[in-house]
């Protein structure tokens, strides 16, 4: 099954990655950041939304999860 997007979801991302940019690493503070965003869907339909980190200064990487939504946030 394909997911589809809200215009919900795609602000939540859009908002989530501005934050992420604005704060940079969570470890050592460093704007230029790598990341990527992605979702998920659980089996009873809720989206998963993340961000795959990695930071070339420090070299840490994290999985940060921004939200979660089910067709009843729509």
């Amino acid at each position: 099954m394909m997911t589809t997007f809200s215009s919900k979801d795609i602000a939540l991302l859009e908002n989530s990655v501005a934050a992420t940019i604005e704060d940079g690493c969570k470890e050592c503070g460093f704007r230029y950041i790598v990341f990527t965003t992605n979702v998920s869907q659980e089996p009873d339909g809720t989206k998963v939304f993340f961000l795959q980190v990695e930071c070339p200064k420090c070299n840490v990487e994290y999985t940060d999860i921004m939200a979660m939504r089910n067709k009843n946030d729509e």
